[in-house]
């Protein structure tokens, strides 16, 4: 796909799972430096060729109207800023922020949100990346999501209103033993329960306001994995459920504790004890 912004060359071209990420998408941006560590030094804008870049890694691409406006600063950036280490830990090696602002405007909102070189705050030039695949809000960048994976789009999601509107469905991890029985019917309970809360919030859409205000299960989005937690993810199951010896050795074998527990994960990934199902990436 082309990356030039003339309507008569190329028509826009919406992204979608499936597709492999554009040729030729070059942003800007100004890169950390501890010299250039205060919000009022300026460092030298160089080019980032993203679509090299992507080529092999892992990669969220997060577009939005503005540095510092309201909506962005204060409802949509703080989201990926708090949840970074999570996002990370699902073996993702470039975070980006993009905007129609100048690289040094970016610069500066990074620096303001404590940001040295975790998220790569970038300029979308003359927005032309995302007039190319039509996702603007006038003559700036619309707010959107992009998910790469080695060059290849695994999610793509634009928001269509002024503001943020749509949250995020909460996202339920099944931590998950193909072998074990109780893992199965855990698994089978949970794609029921978000298959008719599904339903009943499309019936919902179309119904009266009264039928909206009775009682409902909430749509979640059900992550299943045989993988092991992560060491962040281990304590977060265990703030839940409690720390101590007992319910420690619930969850890893033998652990007495906390500390123990994410040791003897360490050691012996098989320790932890499956099924066991949690919200670990709301957002």
């Amino acid at each position: 796909m082309s990356t030039s912004t003339s309507p008569e060359l190329a028509a826009p071209n919406p992204l979608k799972a499936g597709d492999s990420f554009p040729d030729g998408v070059k942003f800007t941006y100004v890169p950390y430096t501890p010299e250039k560590e205060a919000i009022t030094s300026c460092g030298v804008p160089q080019q980032f060729n993203a679509s090299q870049e992507f080529a092999n890694k892992k990669a969220v691409l997060v577009a939005v109207p503005g540095a510092f406006t309201p909506g962005c600063s204060v409802r949509h950036l703080p989201g990926f800023i708090d949840h970074l280490s999570e996002i990370k830990s699902k073996g993702v090696d470039v975070v980006a922020v993009i905007a129609f602002n100048d690289p040094w405007v970016m610069s500066a909102w990074a620096k303001a949100n404590g940001i040295k070189d975790e998220i790569l705050f970038m300029t979308d030039i003359d927005t032309r990346f995302s007039k190319d695949i039509g996702w603007t809000k006038g003559d700036r960048a619309g707010r959107y999501a992009v998910i790469i994976d080695h060059g290849k789009i695994t999610y793509a999601q634009n928001e269509p209103g002024g503001d943020v509107t749509h949250k995020s469905l909460d996202v339920i991890t099944l931590f998950h033993k193909a072998s074990s029985p109780a893992s199965i019917r855990a698994q089978t309970l949970l794609k029921q329960i978000s298959a008719h809360a599904s339903e009943s919030a499309t019936e919902d859409q179309a119904s009266d306001h009264a039928a909206q205000n009775k009682f409902q299960r909430t749509e979640f989005e059900l992550n299943v994995t045989e993988d092991p937690p992560t060491s962040d993810q281990l304590r977060t199951i265990l703030e839940y459920v409690g720390s101590g010896a007992g319910r420690a050795g619930q969850i890893v074998d033998g652990a007495t504790g906390e500390t123990d527990a994410v040791a003897k994960l360490k050691e012996n990934p098989d320790s932890f004890q499956r099924p066991v199902v949690g919200s670990l990436h709301r957002c």
